[in-house]
């Protein structure tokens, strides 16, 4: 199967082994995603998907392995190193993760006001870009409980979005939402990576959302604690050797 090469690869991990007490979640995983390409992790439930996205992310620590972003490395970065890996990304969580009590624009607003110097003019001007790239153009002063599941997941990727990231995480992004939204959602991930060559790396299990956004992928499984294939999304499909790959497509109960 296909694998990257050194040079376009953005994120390289290594031997990465999580364990919660007892409990080995993954072992020994190793992976490079590609710079600018919409990058997929999929497996069933269980099988360490979230959890493998909050390690690359630096919300849970590894028992051992590698990740590094550039050549620097972030398992034990620390102070300013560590500061300039984390402006590299821009996180979606499941549920969106805005703030209820504030406004779209305040809540995009926010981590720009955290991070930079920028009057409020400039902040305001950097909203509106923002809102207007996800289709939210008139809904600047909404509260999230005023707009649908699918406009929360567009706003959260717009605040993601705020600082400019080269990278986007995106944990289960059409979790919740119906057919048409999960689909919209795609579409918009696809036309922001096409247009600003952001790398994406998206968890999901949605056989939909896989086709429609991926370039490529890995697939974990939970009792192999590991990857079962990897490869473009073509490359994964024709995996047929593995059954477990194999009845995950074609959505087979063993």
């Amino acid at each position: 199967m296909h694998t990257n090469t050194i040079s376009d690869a953005i994120i390289r991990v290594r031997d990465l082994t999580v364990r919660f007490g007892e409990r080995t979640i993954f072992e020994n995983v190793s992976f490079d995603v590609p710079r600018g390409k919409v990058f997929v992790i999929l497996g069933g439930s269980g099988c360490g998907k979230s959890t493998l996205l909050r390690t690359l992310t630096g919300l849970v620590t590894p028992a051992q392995g590698s990740i590094s972003y550039d050549e620097a490395e972030f398992i034990g970065s620390v102070h300013e190193a560590r500061r300039a890996i984390l402006r590299k990304f821009g996180i979606l969580f499941q549920s969106g993760g805005l703030f209820a009590s504030m406004t779209l624009a305040e809540n995009i607003a926010l981590p720009i006001q955290e991070a930079t110097n920028l009057n409020e003019e400039r902040i305001s001007e950097i909203v509106a870009i923002k809102l207007a790239s996800v289709g939210l153009q008139s809904f600047d002063a909404f509260l999230p409980a005023e707009i649908s599941g699918g406009m929360k997941k567009r706003a959260g990727i717009a605040r993601a979005m705020a600082l400019d990231p080269e990278i986007l995480f995106f944990d289960e992004p059409s979790a919740g939402l119906d057919p048409i939204s999960s689909a919209a959602l795609d579409n918009l991930i696809r036309e922001l990576n096409k247009a600003l060559g952001t790398t994406m790396i998206v968890v999901t299990h949605e056989l939909q959302s896989i086709d429609a956004i991926a370039d490529e992928v890995i697939m974990l499984d939970k009792s192999a604690r590991g990857i079962i294939a990897r490869g473009t999304l073509s490359e994964v499909k024709a995996h047929t050797e593995d059954k477990r790959v194999y009845n995950f497509f074609h959505r087979i109960a063993e």
